[in-house]
């Protein structure tokens, strides 16, 4: 008889399943623990997580909305907790202003052309996987499926947030559970699961994964998911990928900043700076946020990038001067990105008003602090 597709698969200390379910998005990497290996003590102790959700509607009679955003409460670090449900609302705020616009101009279309118009819908859910009382100690861990839906078809994406539940809060990353080498380990598992069950698989499609690579915690293990058609067929879903973690696995808290060292610093020669054709002064993107030790992530198909630190966040679309930043409303800036020889480019003033850096300019170039 024909074997189960979705068996586990052992690999020695770390076991690795696929699962149908749902893609994700994520957040970055950090050290490696053994089979037998304790990390570090967790500080506090507290109590499990818990989610109060938000429900959002649509105005807009071309669109029908199911929009619940959790919002965290009990964590130990109530200022990150807040930063990091502004972030989970802005996104839920920002996906529903775009798929109302574009319901509106599909219902223009439609009229225009003498068709139906059939409603788009956008569903927005969430699930706890990890309230932080499990395996890894004071890990919490939470999923947002976003499904769009443009006359019955849609995709869904599927946002995943990891973190420590420490006095001072930080994100939780996959190296952070699976150690210097999770990239290996990861690619290994994924690449025999491919080989095992060929018949659902994309190897070609698989160039393995990165730091930006989507995974939640639940039941003492890290599940790396994938989106729906991103390395596999249709009927496979979003490929879960599940590793067994060491049973002592625990999270190191990262020191806490001494007083007056923890100023980060950026310097950017003369020949960093651009200028648009209204004179105003652009500096790249990419070279400025990681510097500032933000996490970068570029989105080719809707030419936008994100960076985060922490809980904080915003985003930036080549082309439209409207930034975001949490929940704020857009802000317009007085110039948009743009692109320049492969760079991307954003005006200073989004560091200063954005990013909330000193930035001083003088005739060896621009000096930022944060």
């Amino acid at each position: 008889m024909k074997k189960n597709p979705w068996n586990m698969l052992k690999m020695g200390v770390v076991g690795c399943a696929v699962l149908v379910g749902v893609s994700a998005s994520v957040l970055p990497v950090a050290s490696m623990a053994s089979a037998d290996t304790v990390v570090a003590t967790s500080a506090t102790k507290a109590a499990p997580v818990v989610i109060k959700e938000v429900v959002l509607t649509s105005k807009s009679t071309y669109l029908t909305t199911n929009i619940k955003v959790p919002q965290l409460t009990g964590m130990l670090d109530t200022k990150y907790q807040d930063e990091l449900n502004d972030i989970i609302l802005s996104h839920a705020n920002k996906d529903l202003a775009s798929w109302e616009k574009d319901a509106a101009d599909a219902a223009a279309a439609a009229k225009d052309k003498g068709y139906t118009y059939r409603p788009y819908g956008l569903t927005i859910v969430y699930t706890l996987k990890s309230d932080g009382s499990g395996q890894p100690s004071g890990v919490v861990s939470l999923t947002v499926t976003t499904y769009g839906e443009t006359g019955g078809t849609g995709m869904p994406r599927v946002d995943t947030y990891n973190v420590l539940n420490a006095a001072a809060a930080q994100r939780v990353t996959l190296q952070d559970l699976l150690g210097a080498d999770y990239k290996a380990t990861v690619d290994a598992g994924v690449i025999a699961k491919m080989k095992e069950e060929p018949q659902y698989f994309f190897p070609d499609q698989f160039k393995g994964i990165d730091s930006e690579q989507g995974f939640y915690v639940e039941k003492g293990a890290a599940v790396v998911v994938f989106p729906k058609y991103a390395i596999a067929a249709g009927v496979a879903g979003s490929p879960e990928f599940r590793f067994n973690l060491p049973n002592n696995v625990i999270i190191k808290p990262n020191p806490t900043p001494q007083p007056g060292t923890d100023k980060v610093k950026v310097e950017l020669s003369t020949g960093d700076v651009e200028q648009n054709a209204d004179g105003v002064s652009l500096v790249p993107f990419r070279k400025v946020a990681e510097g500032l030790g933000y996490t970068v992530k570029w989105n080719q198909d809707t030419y936008a990038a994100e960076l985060s630190k922490g809980a904080q966040w915003t985003s930036v679309s080549v082309g439209k001067d409207s930034y975001f930043y949490a929940k704020m409303a857009p802000v317009a800036l007085g110039a948009a990105p743009v692109i320049l020889n492969d760079t991307l480019y954003v005006p200073t003033k989004f560091v200063t008003d954005m990013l909330k850096a000193e930035v001083t300019i003088d005739s060896q170039g621009i000096h930022i602090v944060q």
